[in-house]
C-alpha cells in the first residue's frame, strides 16, 4: 500500500523508509525520496482507536500554523506524510531553558482556534478502555471517587489536544511546534492543560507556575482545584488505556506506562 502512496504523491517509488524509535500508537518512518526527507506514520491496525480519521483531517487544515507540512493524508488508513524538519527536539530531550513556557504558548494558541462540533468525550472513553482491560494489572477502582466529581467540573471547551506527549512538542531555534491530531477535538481546556503537566511528569511545582503564568491570563483557587481532579483523572485513564494495550501487543513499554500511572495515582492520596 505505501508503494502506491508514494507513487501517488511523488510520481515514482525510488526510495528509501527506515523505521524510527518514536511514537506507541503508530509506526513512524524516515522516508528519503529524490534527497529530500519526509515523516511517513502508518497507524497500528486495531480497534483501540477512540476518534474519528475524518476529525483528524478536518483538525488538520485549522492549526497550519501550529503543526508541521502535512504532504498527504488518508482517512481510511491513517497513513500521513509529512515535512521532515531538520534539528527539532521534543519535549524530554529539548534543552531550551524557557520550554514550558514555550508549551504553554503553543498550548494556549490551540485553543484559540475554531471549536469543532465533535468531542472528546473522556468519562465515555474511560470507560471504554476499562471495559476492554479483562485482568488489570492495577485495581484503580477505589481512586474513580474522582469520575464522580469530574462530571461537575465545567470549564471552557476549546479545541484540545488530548494527548499532550513529549513527542508531540518539538521545539527548534526558530519555532516550535504541536503535532498529530488524532485525539484533538472539542473538550475542557484544563483537560489539556493537565495533558501536559502529567504526561511530561511535571512534579517541580515551579515549573509548573512558569506554565499556569502563561497560560492562564488569572489562576483561581477553583481551577487549581479542577486541575487536581483532572492530573487524578489522567492517571486513572492512561492507566486504563495502558493496561488495555499491554493485553493485546507484546510490547513492555505498556506495562511500565501503566505501572508510572498507577504510581503518579498513588503518590496524589486519593484514597
Amino acid at each position: 500500500m505505501i508503494d502506491n502512496i508514494i507513487m501517488k504523491v511523488f510520481g515514482h517509488t525510488d526510495y528509501t523508509l527506515d523505521k524510527l524509535d518514536k511514537g506507541i500508537t503508530n509506526h513512524n518512518y524516515l522516508l528519503v525520496i529524490n534527497q529530500d526527507k519526509y515523516i511517513v506514520r502508518i497507524p497500528y491496525d486495531d480497534s483501540t482507536h477512540v476518534f474519528e480519521r475524518k476529525h483528524e483531517a478536518q483538525i488538520l487544515k485549522e492549526v497550519t500554523d501550529l503543526d508541521v507540512t502535512t504532504i498527504f493524508y488518508d482517512e481510511s488508513s491513517g497513513i500521513k506524510i509529512t515535512e521532515y524538519i531538520e534539528d527539532l527536539y521534543e519535549y524530554e530531550e529539548c534543552p531550551f531553558e524557557d520550554k514550558v513556557e514555550r508549551s504553554a504558548k503553543l498550548i494556549k494558541e490551540l485553543h484559540k482556534k475554531p471549536v469543532p462540533a465533535f468531542s472528546f468525550e473522556p468519562i465515555q472513553t474511560l470507560y471504554k478502555y476499562k471495559e476492554k482491560v479483562h485482568h488489570p494489572i492495577y485495581d484503580i477502582e477505589p481512586y474513580e471517587v474522582i469520575i464522580d466529581q469530574i462530571q461537575h467540573v465545567n470549564h471552557k471547551q476549546v479545541l484540545c489536544h488530548n494527548d499532550l506527549v513529549s513527542g508531540n512538542l518539538l521545539f527548534g531555534k526558530d519555532r516550535d511546534y504541536l503535532i498529530d491530531y488524532e485525539y484533538a477535538a472539542s473538550n475542557d481546556a484544563l483537560f489539556d492543560v493537565m495533558s501536559f503537566i502529567s504526561e511530561n511528569q511535571i512534579n517541580d511545582e515551579h515549573l509548573r507556575e512558569r506554565f499556569y503564568q502563561v497560560y492562564f491570563d488569572e489562576i483561581t483557587d477553583e481551577i487549581r482545584h479542577d486541575l487536581f481532579l483532572w492530573e487524578a483523572f489522567h492517571n486513572i485513564l492512561w492507566c486504563y488505556w495502558a493496561m488495555m494495550l499491554a493485553q493485546r501487543r507484546e510490547d513492555p513499554i505498556y506495562k511500565q506506562i501503566a505501572e508510572d500511572k498507577f504510581n503518579a495515582l498513588k503518590r496524589m492520596k486519593i484514597v
